[in-house]
């Protein structure tokens, strides 16, 4: 049996990108392998499920108390492979990864942004988490990456990149007007996201030319929200930016909606804040799938990085050239069915049933599941 192992409060993160993708993913590990539990934390609960069904629950308040407790279900339950998201390295991960090793369960860990270091601020967590992760390679069967890394930590990896659910693929026919472009980005705006290049670029456009109207809409909220808006007074480009705050996963329409009335999609813009060249956002994959050509600070890994359906600009702080962006829309918008390309592109390439498939491959090549 394959244990899939986070600790997501799947309550507080329902309908975000992070709990559908863990569901594509114990989803499409399941076609496969047939049966699969999962854990999700709610503090101070640890559960233990099966689809919906609550297999086990026991409270555990440290991460001690969790590494025990999932120690318990792995013999309880005879698990021979689990996939763990990773937490970061601490004592008690690095516990967790003896056990299975001595207990001959195979393991992959996932680790979705690598290198992660900039992500995270100084301070204890940084320090541990930087001491114990050079020890816990030998105890890994496989990473799986995002990255175009081949070793990890002295550890092989299997390469993966960020999907979407087959029910999730679906276009809709768009009205364009002449010499207009919209623009969307739905994130919930992190330092990452990079938007003040957008921004930026839109201002010196417009004080050099008029020819086209361009337009940006920004869904989402998040901590850099209070920062864009300020740029947009600053700029004058108030009648030109509109946020619509955050869509919620139930408004499935009303997010649609915006989709049909946009014309290419803006990604993150600010990798480079990460210290990152390539990534693999979900929200590219949710873009393709609508049909709706990307605008990219660095390369994605899920598609080549010449797909003429995506605009990869420089992974720097320079702002974002609008005359580019016009020459791509105009391009991409001269082919009569770029849409439908889109579309089966996500479909052959985007779905978790695809993408999981290395990770299923790999449990039952080692393992009689």
């Amino acid at each position: 049996m394959v244990l899939y192992i986070t600790l997501l409060d799947f309550g507080d993160y329902a309908g975000t990108g992070k709990e559908r993708k863990i569901r594509g993913q114990i989803d499409a590990l399941k076609l496969m392998l047939k049966k699969i539990y999962y854990t999700t934390y709610s503090y101070p609960i640890l559960y233990l499920m099966e689809g919906e069904k609550v297999i086990e629950k026991e409270a555990a308040v440290t991460s001690r108390d969790r590494t025990l407790i999932l120690c318990h279900w792995m013999k309880k339950y005879n698990v021979k492979c689990t996939y763990i998201r990773y937490p970061r390295s601490n004592k008690w991960f690095y516990d967790l990864l003896k056990y299975q090793k001595e207990h001959h369960i195979v393991t992959v860990v996932e680790i979705p942004t690598y290198p992660y270091d900039g992500e995270f601020k100084e301070g204890i967590i940084k320090r541990e988490d930087a001491f114990y992760r050079e020890k816990i390679g030998k105890y890994i069967n496989r990473i799986a990456t995002y990255s175009a890394d081949t070793s990890i930590w002295g550890t092989p990896c299997l390469h993966l990149n960020n999907g979407i659910s087959a029910s999730e693929i679906n276009i809709y026919p768009k009205k364009r007007e002449k010499k207009k472009i919209v623009l969307i980005a739905v994130s919930c705006m992190m330092y990452w996201h990079g938007y003040e290049r957008i921004l930026e670029g839109m201002y010196l456009y417009y004080k050099e030319r008029n020819e086209y109207d361009i337009r940006l809409k920004m869904i989402g909220s998040g901590p850099e929200e209070i920062s864009y808006k300020k740029l947009v007074q600053k700029f004058d480009l108030c009648s030109r930016v509109e946020f619509l705050g955050r869509i919620e996963v139930w408004e499935k329409d009303r997010l649609n909606k915006q989709y049909v009335s946009s014309d290419i999609a803006v990604s993150a813009l600010g990798c480079y804040k990460k210290g990152i060249d390539e990534v693999s956002p979900i929200k590219d994959a949710e873009y393709c799938a609508k049909g709706l050509p990307i605008v990219s600070g660095c390369h994605n890994l899920g598609f080549p990085y010449d797909w003429e359906y995506m605009l990869n600009i420089p992974n720097s702080a320079q702002p974002v050239d609008m005359n580019e962006v016009i020459s791509f829309y105009e391009k991409v918008t001269s082919k009569k069915n770029y849409e439908l390309e889109m579309k089966d592109y996500a479909m052959n390439h985007l779905t978790w049933d695809s993408i999981m498939r290395p990770v299923g491959d790999y449990f039952i090549a080692t393992k009689e599941l």
